[in-house]
């Protein structure tokens, strides 16, 4: 498909996981799961669970389009410090993942990783935190919306993708309008899903020098969400300090 031939130059992956978490000094399980013949490759680190906030609560981290899971030890180790139980993956094509990134292939990804997390460590779905960052916070809420997730937490990421790349590149709009990556939309339909009942909950994070993407951005996505914060730092790097923590786990806590 013209849609997903498309999609996978989106994706800029490294193969080479240049470090590990035990390079921080934390214990981790390396995770493999399969789909047909690819092999996706993810790491789980169990929780200390420091509080009530973070007990029996696991953040499942969908990385942006660039390098892998060995360029985000800064928030496995800060999460960590904070108690949760952790599992970052790798999209196809990343790190020790086979096969080609598009939309499509990243979601069936993503959810077999949240089944890994049911099925056999044993977390309740409203236990599991989906964070997005950047272009993984697009496939984080297209999964959010299938499994009614409680916790979204999407940072640094855009309201459609084909905004960002007219603003880059000059493409036929026919091309465009096959690509995916509509954040702003899975989070309206979000929102319509949570009307009645208002279980689940939405945080934007959004860098407040984010150079790629504008934090108009993140006023968009606002509106479909329960909470905004702007936060010290550029697009891959964002500063996760006190005020960081603070609003991540007063998010958590309401």
């Amino acid at each position: 498909m013209i849609k997903d031939f498309i999609e996978q130059f989106l994706f800029f992956p490294n193969n080479e996981l240049k470090k590990t978490p035990k390079d921080i000094s934390i214990d981790y399980e390396d995770v493999y799961v399969i789909d047909n013949k690819d092999k996706y490759h993810g790491w789980y680190i169990q929780g200390n669970y420091k509080n009530s906030i973070t007990t029996d609560k696991c953040i499942l981290f969908f990385h942006g389009n660039a390098g892998n899971i060995s360029y985000r030890l800064n928030y496995i180790q800060k999460f960590h410090e904070l108690g949760f139980s952790l599992l970052f993956f790798d999209y196809p094509g990343f790190g020790n993942s086979n096969g080609t990134s598009n939309e499509k292939k990243c979601i069936e990804c993503g959810n077999l990783f949240i089944k890994y997390l049911i099925n056999d460590k044993n977390f309740l779905l409203h236990n599991i935190i989906f964070y997005g960052e950047s272009i993984g916070g697009s496939i984080a809420s297209s999964l959010a919306n299938i499994y009614n997730i409680k916790y979204l937490i999407l940072q640094s990421t855009f309201n459609d993708i084909k905004n960002i790349i007219k603003h880059i590149v000059n493409i036929d709009i026919f091309l465009m309008s096959n690509v995916g990556f509509e954040t702003l939309n899975n989070l309206k339909i979000r929102y319509k899903l949570n009307k009645l009942n208002k279980k689940m909950k939405t945080m934007i994070i959004h860098g407040n020098n984010d150079e790629l993407i504008d934090i108009n951005h993140a006023s968009d996505l606002q509106i479909y969400s329960d909470s905004l914060y702007i936060c010290e730092g550029s697009h891959s790097n964002v500063i996760i300090n006190s005020d960081y923590i603070f609003n991540l786990l007063s998010f958590i806590k309401e």
